[in-house]
């Protein structure tokens, strides 16, 4: 079984690739993290934005106090 490190994938790097941050609207950057959890057995992936590693360990603790379920979505808009 091959196991990926993040940490040691984002120790050998300066920056993340463009389509990995972003910036708000007040000019600062945001970055994608991965966040993994386990349900029936199974390990499942999904990704926030957030500011910082330290950021986004604190929306997930939000998440874990406050998560709930909106709607299923049918599209985007872009504008």
């Amino acid at each position: 079984m091959n196991v990926l490190s993040f940490s040691r994938a984002r120790n050998s790097r300066d920056d993340p690739d463009a389509g990995f941050v972003a910036t708000d609207v007040d000019d600062r950057r945001l970055y994608r993290f991965a966040l993994q959890y386990d349900m029936d057995g199974k390990s499942w992936a999904t990704e926030i934005w957030a500011y910082s590693s330290k950021d986004a360990e604190d929306r997930v603790a939000a998440m874990r106090r406050s998560l709930t379920m909106c709607g299923q979505l049918y599209g985007e808009v872009e504008a």
